[in-house]
């Protein structure tokens, strides 16, 4: 499960609502990645439970007790002798981040108080308990040492240094408008991106539904003011759903595995498939919804498709750190004049200058050059040859693994694409093969002759006379092309979208009106826009189809096209599938 800053912030306020002012009267740890306190109230006794044991980090007041251990673990006997009898005085989230940080006062040993802190950062695999005072950590749940992180180190006796702070405005209480013109600072990202970009606090879900939400595509990279001003009324709408009282409904978004995705103060509007949601009183009767949740194992498809989208969020997040080492190294012709403007001007340089000011030979500027006083003249401008010659590499190896990550990502793409709509055992099983042969899965078991698995492609007659072919995965999309299809036999394929690639046989002396219609509108309905409309689909003959040497599977380049348009109906494409 993952919580967005903007939930946690309804659960920070739950938290103060049921603990603040009460007394620690018992620490437990039921296991060696959770921690237990009991806590005395006016009202009576509550328990607050951290557990990170389950895969994703939970914070909450728990409706039963677990077991507790008869041996406590070290952590918690130094928890036991800190902080039992201390009074919880302060609870806050770090801004909007996944950090929330309880004060306890205790009573020192000069009868003074003193306030401890135990610091919750529940942020995914790097969740940890840290228990400090005045900014010094005393232990925590998990040590993370220097072999660990060269940034953050979590160690006793360490200085407490919190993890990276996020940029952006509060999605919370940042002036709507404000949140609008932060936008604009992401030109070259679309909507749902830059929107992310320019807040704190919300994800991909909240955004994609602040978008839905205002009528507006999330792949638009530029606003109308009228679209803006609607995004602002959604964001000022969540704003005040946000800040209600802590008794407000939120909906738990629950998969197809039987396992709460995330936790919503609204409900939400756009689900992923097999996707269903649950209504609940408060935050923290949802968090003990989820804990009584029993996982389904995912069916082989699905497991596939997470293994796909998990590939493809992990490359999306390369791109950009691939394309800032490109501008780097397109410093490398500035290298080379510099080199050359000293070797030119060799003369006027002496050994043990750390700088100089030579007009430049190729435009006739000043030129202010560093140089290390260590080196002749000659060699600072090698020094500078060699640094050319490191970026121009560089540039060529940057540019090539862009090059590669842009073919994968489509590639991964395309696959999600078939997995979408294979319906039998034989094409995800060879879908699976294909995602082994890529070597983005390992193979299970050993692999026998005559024991590839094996699929058809569909196939419709539309008429005695008229057959369609549709490739339902790469596989499949290569068969009917290059196999099935001859020179003259009409190829279609969405244009720039992942999908299937439909062959259209006919033995009349030309495709009719609506035969092409139909092929259109089946290849808009196998491909990754299913659910879109107005999809664009290319037509060609087969003979203008070509693969590329040592292209991936499915993977195609085609001229002489002509582009139609179809909106992809359930209806109407199950009646063709039936003939």
């Amino acid at each position: 499960m993952n919580l967005e800053g903007l939930t946690l912030h309804i659960l920070t306020n739950k938290l103060k609502e049921e603990l603040l002012g009460g007394k620690i009267y018992k620490v437990f740890m039921p296991s060696y990645e959770s921690l237990l306190l009991l806590v005395k109230r006016e009202r009576g006794t509550a328990a607050l439970l951290a557990d990170f044991s389950c895969g994703s980090p939970m914070l909450y007041l728990p409706n039963n007790l677990p077991e507790r251990p008869e041996s406590p673990p070290a952590f918690c006997m130094l928890l036991r002798k800190h902080l039992e009898e201390g009074r919880i005085t302060r609870i806050e989230q770090s801004g909007l981040d996944r950090i929330i940080t309880i004060d306890i006062d205790t009573i020192g040993t000069a009868r003074q108080i003193v306030t401890k802190q135990l610091i919750f950062e529940l942020t995914g695999k790097n969740s940890n308990i840290i228990f400090a005072e005045n900014g010094l950590i005393f232990d925590s749940l998990k040590h993370v040492n220097k072999a660990m992180s060269s940034f953050r180190q979590i160690m006793p006796n360490l200085p407490y240094l919190t993890p990276p702070q996020q940029t952006g405005l509060s999605i919370l209480t940042a002036p709507a408008n404000a949140i609008i013109e932060a936008m604009h600072e992401f030109k070259t990202k679309n909507s749902l991106a830059a929107l992310i970009a320019a807040t704190t606090g919300i994800g991909k879900i909240t955004a994609s539904e602040l978008l839905a939400a205002a009528g507006i595509d999330s792949n638009t990279t530029a606003l109308t003011a009228e679209e803006e001003q609607r995004l602002a009324n959604a964001i000022y709408s969540l704003q005040q759903s946000a800040n209600q009282q802590t008794s407000a409904p939120v909906y738990a978004v629950i998969s197809r595995t039987n396992q709460v995705k995330t936790i919503l103060p609204f409900a939400p509007t756009i689900l992923e498939p097999g996707c269903n949601t649950k209504q609940l009183p408060d935050i923290n009767s949802a968090l003990n919804y989820a804990v009584t949740l029993t996982p389904i194992q995912l069916p082989e498809q699905e497991t596939l498709q997470k293994l796909v989208i998990g590939e493809s969020q992990r490359l999306e997040k390369k791109l950009p750190v691939l394309e800032k080492d490109l501008l780097t190294a397109d410093k490398a012709e500035a290298q080379r004049m510099i080199a050359d403007t000293i070797m030119a001007n060799i003369y006027q340089i002496s050994k043990g200058q750390s700088s100089c000011q030579l007009l430049n030979i190729y435009d006739n500027e000043p030129l202010e050059i560093q140089l290390s006083p260590l080196l002749s003249p000659t060699e600072n401008a090698q020094a500078y040859y060699k640094r050319y010659n490191k970026y121009k590499r560089a540039q060529s190896e940057v540019q090539n693994q862009i090059e590669t990550t842009r073919e994968m990502l489509n590639y991964l793409a395309s696959i999600d694409a078939s997995l979408t709509t294979a319906t039998t055992k034989n094409e995800i099983a060879e879908i699976k093969q294909e995602l082994i042969t890529a070597g983005l899965l390992q193979n299970q078991g050993k692999k026998h002759k005559g024991q590839e698995p094996k699929s058809e492609p569909l196939l419709i007659k539309l008429s005695k006379e008229t057959t369609l072919y549709i490739g339902k995965n790469n596989k499949q999309n290569d068969y009917v092309t290059f196999t099935l299809a001859r020179g003259k036999d009409l190829w279609f394929h969405t244009k720039n979208i992942p999908g299937s690639h439909v062959i259209l046989k006919t033995t009349l002396p030309q495709a009719t009106a609506s035969d092409i219609a139909a092929a259109v509108l089946l290849a808009a309905y196998f491909s990754k826009s299913r659910s879109g409309s107005k999809v664009p689909v290319d037509c060609t003959e087969r003979r203008f189809v070509k693969k590329p040497n040592g292209a991936k599977p499915g993977f195609v380049i085609y001229t002489d096209q002509t582009t139609y348009y179809a909106t992809p109906d359930e209806a109407e494409a199950q009646k063709l599938l039936s003939k």
